[in-house]
């Protein structure tokens, strides 16, 4: 199967881009790993970006907030 099939196809199957997918699973990830409390900077590197910066940018731009406003945030959540 081509690329250009293949990017077609899991469109049409999931209404998403494959890279907006895979941002998705990441951020899912990124969260999981976050609340076990594992650093961002080991979070970054180990889900593949070249920088905290860089995961922290995604991650802002996709959830509204940074990894550890968004996770006080959750946190405080859960005790009420």
């Amino acid at each position: 199967m081509s690329r250009r099939t293949f990017t077609r196809h899991f469109l049409e199957s999931t209404g998403m881009t494959f890279v907006s997918w895979r941002q998705q699973v990441c951020l899912l990830e990124a969260t999981a790993r976050l609340s076990h409390g594992v650093s961002i900077t080991d979070v970054a590197f180990e889900l593949g970006f070249s920088s905290a910066s860089a995961f922290t940018a995604l991650f802002r731009r996709n959830l509204g907030d940074t990894p550890a406003r968004y996770l006080a945030k959750s946190k405080a959540a859960a005790l009420f």
